[in-house]
């Protein structure tokens, strides 16, 4: 989705090629037009792009168009990652309060 947006660059609606697409992918993720294929086809399902393959002076083209999800995707990352933060936070302060009373009933008791 990164590549996407990179390559989108601000606009709803672009063309792509799978050599622009794999240009941008980490060197870890598969590069070759299958995997790009089932790639996009994955973001179409999830909601995140329209895409349409076609043929452009015999090389093959992507249009992707970005829905309302797909230019929201950093935006939802962010919050994602917003949430996480918070519920370690609470849950380390949860477990200081514990050992705190804890460590109060020890030295009231003993």
């Amino acid at each position: 989705m990164r590549a996407l947006l990179t390559l989108a660059a601000g606009r709803t609606r672009f063309l792509a090629s799978p050599a622009e697409i794999a240009a941008l992918l980490p060197k870890n993720l598969p590069h070759g037009d299958d995997a790009i294929d089932r790639g996009l086809s994955a973001l179409s399902d999830g909601g995140y792009i329209d895409v349409v393959s076609t043929d452009r002076k015999g090389e093959r083209t992507y249009a992707v168009e970005l829905t309302g999800r797909g230019a929201g995707y950093f935006r939802e990352a962010r919050e994602r990652r917003r949430k996480l933060l918070f519920r370690v936070a609470v849950a380390a302060l949860c477990g200081a309060a514990s050992a705190l009373a804890g460590f109060l009933l020890k030295l009231i008791f003993s």
